[in-house]
């Protein structure tokens, strides 16, 4: 038999990018007000259709021909001079130069739409997201940077900086990288050995000018204009740190004391130049004050973590939708008209994935939302308690969701049978891009801008610094919304004495968290499922109070979540570490934790 003979499967189609996104359209509709919704929901819809064609086409040469869209440097030219020019994709160009023209940052500095600017900006980054070969990745550090200077850096920096780094025209607009990580320290700063010295020593205030010697290890965003980048400047450990603006290149395109070691060779993000930079007598401008480079950069974070949420998220929506593609044309059971959208076990296999869909989402949303609030509004509009939750929700919302997605991307590869796991197209179609790359790529928004563990401590951080008042403004926001839904939805009554059980082991726990180091990535997930429970029964409340047809799956999504999310187990986590306390049974423990890992002591007495 001949290929074109016989069975053919029918190719699948991806759904539309935002109008076929019911979670998305519901979530915006609700947080956004009506006349902002229609203008942004217009832009959305005029933008999916860029995306579904020319970004998604960009995408595909990812997978078509990959070795293509791979950066390369040549550090020496024909006559042996230091070039270091580095040479990146096609592809990769073409999307930065969409990124600034659909106002990916300049959207959140324009803030044409107030405190919801944000919920729109990151709603096309979403978009954006699963085509965009990690362009996102320099365009958020782009936002953070543009944030840094808006905060921090004086006028002169701010006049010629900001217009290139939020402008929409791709000729102009510039992007910015960050450099933190070097080879000591890894994800700590405090042991940073590039140091920077003032030009001239009289001169130390914010914008004057320093010379930055060193090695930075990881460098994400190498054919940035400029890069944020930290030096030492006094004593040990973070408190000598200062944040500094440096150019990579002068007018003439000669490098301002910045080389390229060489290219790091990674697991995923292929398109994107990561690498392993020299800083020999780079000039650099203070931003802020000197020994404040960690407080400083700090917005930055904040920003970048919440793009890697956005990003993780993006991939698991693609591989929901190759999966419900993929079911409404394959057919089961060896008859020809029963298709495996019809297989309850399947479906229910793929309700689950929906369901962390949801959470993390929402989860997500909330919290932008708190950025867009402070970052638009008068200081004297946004709470205290705003400001807090959104500085404790940060690193949850980018740990949370970064294990959640990716932990989804095998089991929907898994719904795609053997076609999952092929490299080439999927099941005929020479437009859909395969679930590999997804998990190849998306998995690096677990290291990223920091792992679970450097976020778990920087939560514990925020508690002990804010001495308990960040987790109780978390509890006494989440006290509302648990009593709203107790009188409007007393369906709910069961899931929301549990999240209120879960409330008080958060509060139970806190206290414990700088003793025991056991504990503070278990209590980073109990706040997250509790988090992303409380932002599901916010929807609820508005499904409900909408009399929308979707109120029921809204109200049925908060009692499968909190009964079988990934709060049940850390709850029964967190407890168990409290039950064991600090005392001999939690030194036990841990000491069986490190056996089982490393291996028991001949020497130890059991």
């Amino acid at each position: 038999m001949r290929i074109e003979e016989g069975f053919q499967q029918r190719p699948i189609a991806l759904s539309a990018p935002y109008s076929g996104d019911e979670t998305l359209k519901a979530l915006l509709s609700r947080l956004l007000p009506a006349d902002i919704h229609r203008a942004v929901a217009a832009d959305l819809e005029r933008f999916e259709r860029r995306v579904a064609s020319e970004i998604h086409a960009l995408g595909r040469t990812a997978d078509v021909l990959p070795a293509s869209v791979e950066p390369t440097v040549t550090q020496f030219d024909q006559f042996g001079q230091r070039v270091d020019t580095l040479h990146t994709s096609e592809a990769w160009r073409v999307l930065k130069g969409i990124a600034a023209e659909e106002g990916l940052v300049s959207i959140a500095f324009e803030r044409k739409e107030g405190e919801f600017s944000r919920l729109f900006g990151f709603a096309k980054a979403y978009l954006f997201g699963p085509d965009g070969l990690y362009v996102g990745c320099p365009i958020s550090m782009t936002d953070g940077c543009a944030r840094v200077l808006e905060l921090a850096g004086d006028k002169e920096l701010q006049d010629k900086l900001l217009p290139l780094l939020c402008s929409r025209d791709p000729k102009v607009a510039w992007t910015a990288g960050q450099w933190m990580t070097e080879r000591p320290g890894g994800s700590d700063v405090s042991l940073t050995e590039t140091v920077a010295r003032p030009l001239d020593p009289s001169r130390t205030q914010p914008g004057d000018k320093f010379i930055l010697d060193g090695f930075k290890w990881f460098s994400s965003a190498t054919d940035g204009n400029v890069a944020l980048a930290l030096a030492r400047t006094g004593g040990p450990g973070s408190r000598g740190l200062s944040l500094f603006l440096v150019e990579l290149r002068d007018d003439h395109g000669q490098t301002n004391g910045i080389y390229v070691h060489r290219l790091k060779k990674k697991f995923g993000t292929k398109a994107l130049p990561t690498a392993e930079l020299e800083i020999r007598g780079a000039v650099g401008h203070l931003v802020g004050p000197l020994g404040a480079g960690v407080k400083v950069i700090s917005s930055v974070l904040n920003i970048t973590r919440l793009w890697s949420a956005m990003s993780g998220i993006a991939a698991l929506r693609r591989a929901l939708d190759l999966a419900k593609g993929f079911a409404r044309v394959r057919h089961i059971g060896g008859d020809l008209n029963a298709l495996l959208k019809d297989n309850a076990m399947h479906t229910a296999a793929l309700a689950q994935s929906e369901l962390v869909h949801r959470a993390v989402l929402f989860l997500t949303f909330g919290t932008i939302h708190l950025l867009g609030r402070s970052e638009a509004l008068p200081s004297a509009q946004v709470s205290d308690g705003e400001r807090l939750r959104l500085r404790l929700l940060t690193p949850v919302v980018k740990a949370y969701c970064a294990e959640l997605a990716t932990s989804e991307l095998p089991r929907l590869m898994e719904a795609l049978g053997g076609q999952g796991y092929m490299t080439e197209n999927h099941v005929a179609s020479s437009d859909v891009l395969p679930c590999l790359r997804l998990i190849a790529d998306a998995n690096v928004e677990r290291i990223w801008e920091g792992t679970t563990n450097v976020l778990a401590l920087d939560v514990v951080r925020v508690v002990v610094q804010t001495k308990g008042a960040a987790l109780e403004h978390f509890v006494e926001w989440a006290g509302h919304i648990l009593s709203s839904a107790r009188s409007s939805l007393p369906s709910l009554s069961t899931p929301l004495d549990t999240l209120s059980a879960r409330l008080a082991l958060a509060a139970r726990a806190a206290p414990s968290l700088p003793r025991n180091p056991r504990l503070p990535r278990l209590f980073l997930f109990l706040l997250g499922s509790v988090a992303s429970s409380l932002y599901l029964v916010e929807h609820a409340l508005w499904s409900a109070g909408q009399r929308r047809a979707e109120a029921g799956v809204d109200a049925w999504a908060v009692e499968r979540w909190v009964a079988e999310g990934r709060g049940v187990e850390a709850q029964g986590a967190v407890e168990r570490v409290l039950r064991e306390g600090e005392g001999d049974a939690g030194v036990v423990a841990e000491r069986m934790e490190r056996e089982l890992v490393y291996g028991v002591d001949d020497k130890a007495k059991l």
